[in-house]
């Protein structure tokens, strides 16, 4: 499948709705919108969602059919967004011998604010704002924010070419968010022939994403990125992807003994490069339904400067240790998801991921793939939720179709290190490792997604994780989990 226009993402169906063009509310239908060059006066075109990006990826947009549209200068300003409250619980925040065992209870909400304006028929504006509260119901702690969403202009097929550009705040998402579902400061050059796509992207944030924060979090500050994604759809319902990342880290660098302020503190900087690819396809297998297919593979090579600190306050921590290591790690993520043809259209998946202990995950990474249903969601377990690095995943899924447009999955996880370690990296539960076993554990999520509704999603899931003996003292305990969130487009 070509690379579709990530930019747009918010914006196409607003501009589907200005032009008066709806799809159709059913399983494996979509609206996707691309201005055309050649006619501005010319609807949008729709674009029905094909088996492949069904059984292999996700797009979750809520938008109105019809929003709100006011005339400038000869042209539609469209006008629309999004209110979404979510509500989360975790039982255990941490596992292992001596950490805090303390639950969480969140409540989010946000509004997505969005404008998009066409100069004329290559030209486009977007702006998006995103005010949101975040609150901590268990300690109490709460904080209110405006973040800024993206921000972009758009220049289609410049002089007629290939060539597109756009410059600002952007959303860079592959198909399974494997290698990046974030927003970032850039400027990306996308050439488009035929069943060809390439884009060229360099990135450096420039400022704080919300108002709450006077700086840059140290996880983005000073980072210059140069990304590259190459799609050629080969065949129908066939595609192969390349991708290419140069991450930079060229923050000031920490020295031992040196105190930092806890909302500054830095605990790695790193200068690496990353390549690899994306088979993903769909085959017909005539009455016994369709087979869904991936195959994910990367490599990083560079190096890695780690920063230890220890505590001195509340909010000021000492600089205790650096050091260096050079990486050289590999990971894939492969996965069949079997399409049954009855009614309900039954699924089963089966998937098994792979990092090495070297590899490290873009950063920009979401690990959110679609699994046949209707919304996507955490792809290696919501609870434990681990970046790809020193483990190996097993995946099984059964799910089914509901109503018209609506899905309820029920996911497995086995979890197993590839070398005996201490802790696992950027896990959702906290850890501490005896070093001495392999078996991290278990982990099951069970996932509603109601779509009936065009301009109101819901989402409901509740999860479990059993913990492997790799926890030492908390072998075999539990931790439970749900998440619920409702969405209302305006």
């Amino acid at each position: 499948m070509l690379l579709r226009q990530k930019l747009l993402f918010g914006a196409a169906a607003m501009i589907a709705a200005a032009s008066s063009v709806t799809a159709q509310d059913a399983p494996g239908i979509s609206s996707r919108t691309s201005p055309n060059a050649e006619d501005e006066s010319s609807a949008p075109e729709i674009e029905v969602q094909t088996l492949r990006e069904r059984l292999t990826e996700r797009e979750d947009e809520t938008r109105l059919e019809d929003p709100w549209t006011i005339d400038v200068l000869g042209r539609p300003l469209v006008l629309g967004g999004q209110y979404e409250i979510a509500f989360e619980t975790l039982s255990r925040v941490a596992l292992g011998e001596g950490l805090n065992r303390s639950s969480e209870l969140l409540l989010d909400q946000e509004i997505e604010l969005e404008a998009f304006y066409t100069f004329d028929r290559t030209f486009s504006f977007f702006a998006q704002i995103r005010p949101g509260w975040e609150a901590d119901l268990r300690s109490g702690s709460s904080d209110f924010f405006v973040e800024r969403g993206e921000f972009w202009l758009y220049a289609q097929r410049i002089a007629g070419s290939g060539f597109s550009l756009d410059v600002g705040r952007l959303n860079f998402e592959d198909d399974r968010r494997w290698w990046w579902d974030e927003e970032l400061d850039a400027l990306r050059v996308t050439y488009e022939a035929n069943n060809l796509e390439l884009a060229l992207a360099a990135a450096h944030e420039v400022g704080p994403a919300r108002s709450d924060r006077s700086f840059v979090e140290p996880e983005r500050e000073n980072i210059f990125r140069l990304i590259a994604e190459l799609s050629w759809d080969w065949r129908p319902e066939q595609s192969v992807q390349l991708f290419a990342l140069y991450h930079y880290d060229h923050s000031r660098n920490g020295r031992r003994g040196e105190i930092v302020r806890r909302v500054r503190e830095d605990e790695s900087d790193s200068e690496l490069l990353w390549l690899g690819g994306r088979a993903a396809g769909a085959l017909e297998l005539s009455e016994r339904g369709s087979l869904g297919y991936w195959f994910d593979a990367g490599a990083v090579v560079g190096r890695e400067r780690l920063i230890s600190t220890e505590g001195l306050s509340r909010d000021r921590r000492e600089i205790t240790g650096v050091q260096s290591r050079h990486l050289k790690g590999v990971a894939f993520d492969a996965g069949v998801t079997w399409l049954m043809p009855a009614r309900g259209e039954p699924r089963v998946t089966l998937g098994y991921a792979l990092g090495s202990g070297d590899y490290r995950q873009t950063g920009l990474h979401g690990n959110e793939p679609g699994f046949g249903g209707v919304q996507s969601f955490n792809g290696y377990g919501r609870l434990l939720d681990p970046e790809l690095a020193n483990i190996s995943i097993l995946t099984a899924g059964v799910g089914c179709s509901l109503l018209k447009s609506s899905s309820l999955d029920l996911v497995f996880h086995d979890y197993r290190l590839l070398e005996h370690a201490g802790g696992l990296r950027d896990a959702r539960i906290d850890s501490t490792l005896t070093g001495r076993s392999r078996e991290v554990g278990q982990g099951a999520d069970l996932v509603l997604a109601l779509e009936e509704l065009r301009q109101m999603q819901l989402e409901l899931s509740v999860s479990a994780f059993r913990a492997g003996s790799a926890w030492g003292v908390d072998e075999s305990e539990w931790v439970f989990g749900s998440f619920l969130a409702v969405r209302f487009a305006f």
